[in-house]
């Protein structure tokens, strides 16, 4: 049915009675006949059909009479109200929005005019009034707006479209909004996770003071933040994704992440693979797993921690299985590892049964490296045992000292005290430890430093304690720090313990190679035999020894006669000493230094050395034959190749020769910028790619004690081993994108996501 027609019958049939009119015009234009419109209204035909001639133009109106005045309608009134409508017919006027979309909006249909569309309006005296009136009601805009709407409106198809398009643009934008919110909580977790901040607090209701760290970060945010502050306000109570369980999902998602980024990196390369274990606070026994590959673009073997396995076992088959499992995690096969590195347990080196062996069993190829670190240490330890006893007491007294000193804070302010009124710098005493390398050095030199503080401490503890334990225990270490023997052990270690200071730091650097680490023990070797041979060194040594004893009034004993033994078992030595500078040489002086060397000697025979010294010989340009079968068996070369190149490489002047590890590093950037020695390119990079120490291991045992403490002691393996990841590789989390994340977190549980992202 057509519009016009649907007005006709809308509208009440009227005729044209010329009769009652006096007429301008050749026609009548009545609403009801939208054809007899005179030109100055006719319109589209949309617009014709919703709004068309609203009257006739009548020169003169049927009047009614109000009051003693006769009244009619206005044709003036059309350009104050341009809804209004006329009927000649009934002589009343409608508001034709009102007449033609009262029911279309369905707001405000309790409150219809009638007047004005259905009965119609016929009150000339107050029309004005009333026509105001009527444009300020509600249900008047609601229904010009549905005209407007209606005028302005679109086809079906058009409008379904559109609503479509509208629907997809809100629900995209309402997905950025979620994601920008996922971006917020993802930012906060890498924030306390890379400082290795508890998440949790011991109440999280929210009447709490202190809800622990993520949700008081939350509550921080939002404060200065519309889009989290909108979401935790405003958004569904049970979607605020501020959970533990939404904070374990992003820990494993961000894991996830880095250990993909970490895949792509060593896809098709040939690694190393360093594993230790240790105790956490939960009497968890944890392996660390590193793995070690040469990065191209930097050019330098690089580290990266891959997770903490927990060991419900200790034996050899129960490591080898769990490390294996770590790295099939990245798909690393052990036909593609070059080396591992171990300490000298005898499940991990064990030749016949340890892991080492079980490693081999499946790839011969591989190399096993004894920690250098714990080698080092170990070294250490043997030669301070009780064979030499002026040494052994030495390193009881010392540890003796620092319980003392440090088992009591008031002990600890006396001493604070009075190093403070010498106008000395206080160093801080430190315990002798088994494992902590470098601490042997630094609380022999505390002790040196702090000497005469030390004595003064103890004598004024001794006078002023009121417990005869203490002062017993400080008349006993004044005694034996003011005998002969500590100070000649003091001054003896002292040096010899800088020395393997250092070389203990060399050895923890995480881009050493073998060479350099050979190259730096054996500049220790060298070191002790100059000091064994060098009777200068000695004697000024010993100088200094007696200065300190006159200073400090230290009786120096006589030497020990004795009578020649008369059968072999009755004395370990035949020789006599003169005076006790040679005695101590030789009872002491000597030992030490022997035992160091021997030490070094021994731990460090590793199957590894034979590809050291060809390594440095090709360094050098002094390779012979048997150099080149060593290094083209393990590396797997073209021998006739690999010789060319060497000898192209020896006519080259830039290829200084040199076994430093910056040498190495010249040689690799040249190879690269060259591009055609591959075998010699081959062969430093994977050399370089086998491990020296378990150095990054202990650093990641470090950050465990941070981590999981003793307030976070029940923590799950995988929110430790995810927090554990994120704490070691810190500059690693900070390169991922948190769209990634955002994904994976997606795809974790889709199902049961409730933000839609």
């Amino acid at each position: 049915m057509s519009a016009d027609v649907n007005e006709k019958n809308l509208l009440i049939n009227e005729t044209n009675d010329s009769e009652n009119y006096s007429l301008i015009s050749d026609k009548i234009c009545d609403p009801c006949d939208p054809a007899n419109a005179l030109p100055k209204y006719q319109l589209e035909k949309k617009e014709r059909i919703m709004k068309g001639p609203f009257c006739p133009i009548l020169e003169v109106y049927p009047r009614s009479k109000f009051g003693n005045t006769l009244r009619s309608f206005n044709k003036s009134w059309y350009l104050s109200f341009d809804w209004l409508e006329y009927s000649p017919k009934l002589d009343r006027a409608f508001c034709f929005p009102c007449r033609m979309f009262v029911t279309s909006s369905g707001l405000n249909a309790g409150y219809t005019d009638l007047a004005f569309t259905q009965v119609g309006f016929k009150n000339w005296n107050n029309a004005t009034s009333k026509f105001k009136m009527h444009q300020n009601t509600k249900n008047h805009s609601h229904n010009v707006k549905a005209h407007s709407d209606f005028l302005n409106g679109k086809s079906i198809n058009i409008v379904l479209d559109d609503c479509k398009t509208l629907l997809i643009s809100q629900k995209e934008k309402q997905r950025q909004n979620n994601r920008s919110i996922m971006r917020r909580l993802i930012d906060v977790t890498l924030c306390l996770a890379k400082s290795g901040k508890p998440f949790r607090g011991h109440h999280e209701n929210m009447s709490s003071v202190s809800k622990g760290l993520f949700l008081d970060f939350i509550d921080v945010l939002k404060k200065y933040d519309n889009v989290l502050e909108n979401h935790l306000e405003k958004g569904a109570l049970n979607a605020k994704y501020l959970s533990n369980r939404i904070q374990n999902d992003l820990l494993t998602c961000i894991n996830n992440v880095m250990k993909r980024t970490i895949q792509s990196k060593i896809k098709n390369r040939t690694v190393s693979i360093m594993a230790d274990e240790t105790s956490d606070v939960g009497h968890h026994e944890q392996m660390s797993v590193i793995i070690r590959y040469f990065d191209e673009e930097k050019c330098q073997p690089i580290e990266y921690f891959i997770g903490l396995q927990r060991l419900l076992s200790v034996t050899s088959e129960a490591i080898f299985n769990s490390l294996s499992i770590q790295i099939s995690n990245l798909n690393i096969e052990w036909k593609s590892v070059i080396a591992v590195c171990f300490d000298g347990a005898s499940a991990m080196s064990g030749k016949f049964n340890g892991v080492q062996a079980k490693v081999k069993e499946l790839n011969p190829n591989i190399s096993y490296v004894h920690c250098y670190g714990h080698c080092l240490n170990l070294v250490l330890v043997d030669c301070l045992g009780s064979k030499n006893r002026v040494i052994f007491d030495f390193f009881g007294c010392v540890q003796l000292i620092y319980s003392f000193i440090e088992g009591s804070p008031s002990r600890h302010a006396v001493l604070e005290r009075i190093v403070q009124e010498t106008n000395i710098k206080l160093k801080t005493l430190k315990s002798l430890s088994t494992t902590r390398w470098a601490c042997r050095s630094e609380s022999v030199s505390a002790i040196e430093n702090n000497y005469n503080s030390l004595l003064q401490c103890l004598k004024e503890i001794s006078e002023t304690t009121t417990q005869p334990d203490v002062r017993v225990q400080a008349n006993g270490i004044i005694y034996q720090m003011k005998s002969y023997n500590f100070i000649f052990a003091l001054y003896v270690m002292k040096p010899l313990l800088a020395q393997i200071q250092i070389v203990s730091a060399k050895l923890q650097t995480s881009n050493l190679n073998l060479l350099s680490a050979v190259t730096i023990v054996q500049a220790l070797k060298k070191s002790l035999i100059s000091l064994r041979s060098d009777e200068d060194e000695y004697s000024r040594l010993y100088n200094k020894v007696l200065d300190v004893c006159n200073a400090y009034q230290i009786e120096i004993p006589n030497v020990k006669h004795r009578r020649v033994s008369n059968k072999i078992d009755n004395n370990h030595t035949q020789h006599f000493s003169l005076d006790k500078k040679s005695e101590m040489k030789t009872t002491v002086y000597y030992v030490v230094l022997d035992d160091l060397f021997n030490g070094l000697e021994n731990r460090f025979s590793q199957e590894t050395l034979n590809l050291i010294n060809s390594i440095s010989c090709m360094m050098q340009h002094k390779i012979e034959s048997l150099d080149i079968d060593i290094l083209t068996k393990k590396f797997d070369l073209h021998r006739d190749e690999f010789e060319g190149e060497l000898r192209l490489i020896r006519a080259i002047p830039d290829f200084e020769g040199g076994t430093s590890n910056n040498t190495i590093h010249k040689w690799l950037e040249k190879l690269s910028t060259l591009g055609n020695f591959i075998n010699v390119q081959k062969t430093l990079k994977l050399f370089t790619t086998i491990p020296v120490t378990t150095c990054s291991c202990e650093r990641a045992f470090s950050k465990l004690s941070l981590v999981k403490t003793k307030l976070r002691s029940q923590m799950k393996q995988n929110r430790l081993d995810s927090l554990m990841m994120i704490f070691v590789e810190q500059e690693l989390a900070s390169q991922i994108n948190p769209d990634d994340i955002i994904d994976e977190f997606k795809s974790m549980y889709p199902a049961t996501r409730r933000l839609e992202l």
